[in-house]
């Protein structure tokens, strides 16, 4: 695959270009990243929880973030946490958004590059391909805001690729709670999505989960919902 700097001397050199080719290197390399490093990572995770993830996150955006520096442009090298937001899906679904804010060489900011991470908390598992895409704004709060609004965040409206979690054995029920319901109703550009909701519900459902109770507290929907747990949980 060609340099990111080959690259744009072929295209125009802006946030689109950009955001394009690291799509493409992202959706090539993903699937390898995970397998040389599996073995690793999987220990990683089982001593020290989701901190396997971030582990995963650099190993997969150094060689993007490299090319980008490479170019002539500015960016945070590595995987910051505070540079990112976990607030959506069930545990074996979890969705974290990590950002990376470019800019040129004399320091103009030129957009965010925005990776999102479907992730498990239950075991070292990536349940859906990373997903890059690009946000103009670059500013801590308007990131932040963006991410509130599910037409966002969501590029995928299908539910192919997955396994339910078992519904058998309903002696005993476990619980989880989502508390960014709200955010796939928000209205953006005059415009509320209608489908948002069924695509949030749709990853607990996929998992098992019923969906309990809804309750509105201040700016947010918190969402609680239960499943059968097994015996020997």
């Amino acid at each position: 695959m060609q340099t990111l700097k080959q690259f744009l001397s072929e295209k125009e050199n802006n946030l689109n270009s950009i955001i394009r080719y690291a799509k493409q290197y992202g959706n090539e390399t993903w699937g390898a990243v995970l397998h040389h490093n599996q073995e690793d990572l999987q220990q990683i995770f089982a001593k020290y929880g989701d901190r396997a993830y971030g582990v995963y996150v650099q190993k997969f955006m150094e060689p993007i973030q490299n090319q980008l520096l490479d170019a002539g442009f500015i960016v945070k090298t590595g995987f910051n946490m505070a540079d990112s937001i976990e607030n959506w899906g069930p545990p074996e679904e979890r969705e974290r958004c990590i950002w990376y804010v470019i800019k040129q060489n004399d320091g103009t900011p030129l957009g965010t590059l925005v990776l999102q991470l479907y992730h498990s908390h239950t075991q070292f598992s990536l349940p859906k391909a990373p997903h890059i895409f690009s946000l103009e704004v670059t500013e801590r709060d308007e990131i932040m805001d963006m991410f509130t609004y599910a037409s966002t965040r969501i590029h995928d409206w299908t539910s192919e690729g997955y396994q339910n979690a078992s519904e058998d054995e309903i002696q005993k029920w476990e619980y989880s709670v989502d508390i960014s319901l709200g955010d796939y109703l928000k209205p953006h550009r005059g415009q509320i999505y209608g489908s948002a909701v069924d695509y949030a519900l749709a990853s607990w459902g996929r998992n098992g989960w019923e969906l309990v109770s809804i309750v509105p507290h201040q700016d947010r929907i918190i969402a609680y919902f239960k499943r059968p747990l097994h015996k020997n949980a």
